[in-house]
């Protein structure tokens, strides 16, 4: 079985069908070859075999006794990601939504701060907003 490689950036190693299959094995744990055949609409199971061999010898996803497991890439744009009910959602999200609620009780107490605190936090969501943007072109790239 082949180990994961964190050097193997999925988005510039990757395109087309091979690109769909990745981003399909990151929503899920382990697939199969009659499952991303069928899943992504491929002709056939031998084309879909192709790619998952051509994943794990990029490094990006091991075979296993279930089938193929996606490696989580740690470098890229697909870092910036996590894996939520099958939805790839951006890492920024999560601190985002802590600190808008960390703003709307800091306003009550220091109105100056508590803006400024606002201020940052709509950055960081602008910033989720591109990046759930930039997911689904390249989803709608491939």
């Amino acid at each position: 079985m082949d180990a994961c490689r964190a050097d193997a950036d999925p988005v510039q190693v990757l395109s087309g069908t091979a690109l769909r299959v990745y981003l399909y094995m990151l929503r899920r744990r382990v697939v199969g070859v009659r499952e991303v055949q069928r899943a992504l609409g491929l002709k056939s199971p031998s084309t879909a075999k192709h790619h998952l061999d051509r994943l794990v010898s990029l490094g990006l996803a091991v075979k296993t006794s279930e089938g193929y497991a996606a490696c989580r890439p740690r470098t890229g744009l697909l870092s910036l990601y996590i894996v939520a009910s099958g939805r790839l959602i951006p890492r920024l999200i999560g601190v985002a939504a802590a600190l808008t609620v960390l703003s709307l009780a800091t306003i009550p107490y220091s109105p100056l701060l508590g803006c400024a605190e606002a201020a940052v936090t709509l950055l960081l969501w602008l910033d989720s907003a591109r990046l759930v943007r930039a997911v689904k072109k390249l989803e709608e790239a491939c």
